[in-house]
Parts: C-alpha cells; sequence; structure tokens
C-alpha cells in the first residue's frame, strides 16, 4: 500500500513537470526575489488600444545566492484603466508562449467560418487552456460589438481592441532575439 502511494505520488510530479505546470511561474518567483537584480533589460516593444495596452521588455536577472545564479526571459506589463499586471514567461517558455498564440491565429479562420447564433464568442489555445496560476493567456474574442484579443493573467484581464495575436507573436519574436 506504501509503495502505490509513492507510485501515485512521483507520477503525479512528473505530470506537473512535464506539463510545464510547476515551471510557469519560475521566473516570475526569480525576479521578484529581494536579492535578485535585474542586469540587463530592454524594452522591445508597446501594443496600445483604446483600452487596453502591454509593454513587452526583455530582461537578463540575477541573484548571486540562488542556483542557477541568472535567469532571462520576458516581461509583460499589462494595463486596463485600473488594473494592472506583469507577467514572466522565461526563455525557455517564450516559444510555448507564441506557439500558443498562432495555434489561436491559425485557426482563426475556421472558428469564424462556423459561425455562431450567440454574440459573445472566444477562440483560444489548448497551451493556454493546460496552465494554471499567474501567466499570460489569450483568446480572440467578439463580445457583442467589440473584437479583439482578450489577455487574462489569472489576476486580471486585458482587452486589446482590434488586435491579432500576431503582435504579441512579433514582440515576443523581438525579445527572444534580444536575448539572443
Amino acid at each position: 500500500m506504501n509503495s502505490a502511494f509513492r507510485v501515485i505520488t512521483i507520477f503525479s510530479l512528473f505530470l506537473k513537470i512535464g506539463s510545464g505546470q510547476t515551471s510557469l511561474e519560475a521566473f516570475e518567483h526569480f525576479a521578484k526575489r529581494p536579492t535578485a537584480r535585474i542586469v540587463w533589460s530592454k524594452v522591445v516593444d508597446r501594443i496600445d488600444t483604446d483600452r487596453a495596452h502591454a509593454m513587452i521588455t526583455a530582461l537578463i536577472v540575477e541573484d548571486a545566492k540562488s542556483n542557477p545564479s541568472r535567469m532571462r526571459g520576458v516581461r509583460i506589463d499589462l494595463s486596463e484603466g485600473d488594473v494592472k499586471d506583469q507577467v514572466y514567461a522565461s526563455e525557455d517558455l517564450m516559444e510555448r508562449l507564441t506557439n500558443g498564440l498562432n495555434e489561436i491565429a491559425d485557426g482563426l479562420p475556421y472558428f469564424l467560418s462556423r459561425g455562431s447564433t450567440s454574440s459573445n464568442r472566444c477562440f483560444g489555445s489548448g497551451v493556454f487552456w493546460q496552465q494554471t496560476g499567474h501567466a499570460f493567456s489569450a483568446s480572440s474574442c467578439f463580445i457583442g460589438d467589440w473584437y479583439g484579443l482578450s489577455v487574462n493573467t489569472g489576476n486580471g484581464s486585458f482587452r486589446f481592441t482590434g488586435i491579432q495575436p500576431s503582435s504579441f507573436v512579433i514582440a515576443i519574436g523581438r525579445a527572444k532575439d534580444e536575448l539572443n
């Protein structure tokens, strides 16, 4: 009985690690440590609409009291009205983020061609549905007379009017280029 419990526990741990659930917020936790400091950063893009705004920054963060002592990635500062949030993606998760956004862009024409009797429709990515916690998640939405990219962080929602997922894909690509 005890060995069965160990097998289940170990299997659950591998599932979490394999799906990226435990590492989505790792860069954020690392960057916000009191002993960590940003050693290099560059704002690579801004995305502004009538409602929401995003600033995409490539970062290198060091913490001499940690292992690893250095992490690289992107920080996305989001705001809409009084709601503000920051999400981080480590360098190794940036591709996952762009894959999710590309999946939305690639599937959107088919989604639109299917039509719907509902005036409120959103099309997202399985990449984002699989994650939990504080992280970037997006859907292309048609809500009443509003159309655009809806971004959710777990702490806030931000509506980018008329924006396609490619705006964020390009910005994250620029960040990745700056880190190389």
